[in-house]
């Protein structure tokens, strides 16, 4: 019973809050004359009209970054995918077999999937072992060889090439890759 009090308690207070907030927030409406002037002059001691608080400004839905999968990005950029492809052919990265679209198809962003391909190529680890640590998807050539992640889920690169070759330096690495999948993002982009 108590319990219940508490509850009702509250609910009374936030409706009288935002009562008492909504009735502060809409004003009497003054007479058409003076309500043009003193529109006039709010105008004129602000600068401006808008409200403090702008829907299309303070939108709390912009906190949340929307992340394109790497076949997103691949997609919506035809010429990036065709540049991109030969760029990573012609360095060795990328087998003449393959399309970059498919490699890529798990990967949450397109420079992730690039620096486990240049991983892969670079360290010598093998490719749908190091794609499955990282996505946390099993790929479906994947060899028995491989371990996985640990409780299926997604690690983080450095940690997925700690897991494969622990002896390397996996945070030098890692990041010299992305570093690199960075650098050819934006050379294919121009």
């Amino acid at each position: 019973m108590r319990g219940h009090l508490n509850y009702l308690g509250a609910a009374v207070f936030v409706f009288v809050f935002t009562a008492a907030a909504v009735a502060q927030d809409t004003p009497e409406k003054p007479a058409p004359e003076q309500n043009r002037q003193e529109k006039d002059n709010h105008e004129k001691s602000n600068g401006n009209s808008t409200p403090w608080y702008n829907p299309a400004r303070y939108n709390p839905l912009k906190i949340f970054k929307h992340y394109k999968s790497a076949n997103d990005q691949l997609a919506s950029n035809g010429p990036l995918e065709d540049k991109l492809s030969k760029q990573l052919r012609i360095q060795g990265i990328l087998p003449q077999d393959e399309e970059l679209q498919a490699v890529c198809s798990d990967f949450r962003d397109l420079s992730s999937c690039i620096a486990v391909l240049r991983l892969s190529v670079s360290v010598p680890v093998e490719f749908t072992c190091l794609k499955w640590n990282v996505t946390g998807v099993k790929p479906k050539a994947a060899a028995d060889s491989c371990a996985g992640p640990p409780a299926g889920k997604a690690m983080s690169l450095d940690r997925a090439l700690d897991l494969l070759k622990p002896k390397l330096n996996g945070r030098a690495e890692a990041q010299t890759a992305l570093k690199r999948a960075h650098d050819d993002i934006k050379d294919a982009s121009s």
